[in-house]
């Protein structure tokens, strides 16, 4: 078995604050009904509902600790820092592959 790299917060070095305003990669839908949540939640199917919400999740430690907790809930963490949302989304990919059971964050 290869041993998962797990993503170095010292790479995803970000200012303490950040523009809301400024031109961010992120994707927006209009309502939650079109959203594709199988991007975030590969084994996502469309009866099941995101029920936890961490808005300024920072580098999601909240969701780790909950995600096994709640192994049937979908939850999902808002982060306005590019940098440090990245590093949550490498974070989790990370750990989908050393753990199943974090397929819920």
């Amino acid at each position: 078995m290869t041993k998962v790299k797990y993503p170095q917060k010292r790479n995803y070095r970000q200012r303490a604050h950040s523009n809301p305003l400024s031109d961010h990669s992120f994707e927006y839908p209009l309502t939650p009904e079109v959203m594709d949540w199988t991007k975030l939640y590969p084994r996502f199917k469309p009866e099941n509902e995101v029920k936890f919400c961490d808005i300024g999740c920072g580098y999601g430690g909240l969701l780790v600790t909950l995600s096994p907790m709640f192994p049937d809930t979908y939850m999902v963490g808002f982060e306005i820092r590019v940098k440090v949302s990245d590093y949550v989304n490498d974070r989790f990919l990370a750990l989908r592959q050393d753990n199943e059971v974090y397929h819920n964050a």
